[in-house]
């Protein structure tokens, strides 16, 4: 047992950081549920060295690229919500800024949420 937990903790240290994009309709400023994990995860993940990015769709006058705590960037996304802060999931219509985010923050590992 002990042999196990040696291993997996060396495994674990020899992890590269990665540089995650997390996407969801719901973020801040709305609050619920999936808001504070989709917060509290990316804060934990920071913590441990990882580069988080957020990519949501603009909630009134929040639009563009804001900063939060810890350095997390949040991409307000020009997509109009149609029903309860949810957007079409439409590939095609996002497809070429969800490119440009990839591209440009490095993304390595992609957390989609609903």
């Amino acid at each position: 047992m002990v042999e196990d937990m040696d291993t997996e903790e060396q495994l674990l240290s020899n992890l590269k950081p990665q540089r995650i994009l997390m996407v969801s309709d719901f973020f801040y400023p709305s609050s619920g549920g999936v808001e504070a994990h989709m917060y509290h995860l990316a804060q934990t993940l920071i913590s441990h060295g990882h580069k988080v990015v957020i990519l949501t769709h603009y909630y009134g006058a929040r639009k563009g690229v804001r900063y939060m705590t810890n350095g997390l960037k949040v991409y307000y996304a020009p997509r109009v919500p149609f029903y309860s802060n949810n957007t079409f999931p439409t590939v095609l219509g996002a497809f070429r800024l969800v490119r440009q985010i990839l591209i440009r923050e490095q993304i390595t590992l992609v957390h989609a949420h609903r």
